[in-house]
């Protein structure tokens, strides 16, 4: 599947082409869509195919996954891909270290029924976050109308 995230003069907007040809793609708003990055890095580095991405690539629409009762019926997978991405954007922010990340991943999981979380070492971590801040400053140098183009 093509992740295409193209920047706008004061919108961006996520669009998923799938091995098929369908698409499904939202308005993302101005903000650089780190959290977007964060699942895509995230799901390649733990293989997860039921997270966000996952999600889309067997069909659901990006708008299914923001609807509030779909939401309550997502599977453990996709409740980890979030939590994961959630802490890994916090990491790429300095809001919480890289050294923190399993204990806040773990603290999180442990308030949700059914999330398992994997074993995460200190390198996983370490590379998780090189390859997002490598992302979002690749993003930060793509000029208005351009794309970032992921491969899941």
């Amino acid at each position: 599947m093509e992740i295409i995230i193209t920047k706008g003069k004061n919108r961006n907007t996520l669009t998923c082409k799938r091995k098929d040809g369908t698409r499904t793609s939202t308005n993302l708003g101005p903000d650089i869509p780190n959290h977007d990055i964060a699942h895509y890095v995230i799901e390649k580095q733990f293989q997860l195919t039921n997270g966000f991405y996952g999600k889309v690539q067997s069909g659901m629409s990006i708008q299914d996954l923001s609807d509030k009762e779909v939401i309550k019926s997502l599977d453990s997978e996709t409740w980890l891909s979030e939590i994961m991405a959630r802490n890994l954007q916090s990491i790429g922010s300095g809001a919480s270290k890289t050294e923190n990340f399993t204990e806040l991943v773990l603290w999180e999981a442990q308030n949700m029924n059914g999330v398992k979380v994997p074993d995460i070492n200190p390198s996983d971590v370490k590379h998780m976050k090189s390859a997002f801040e490598q992302l979002c400053a690749k993003w930060e140098s793509i000029p208005e109308n351009g794309i970032l183009k992921l491969i899941f």
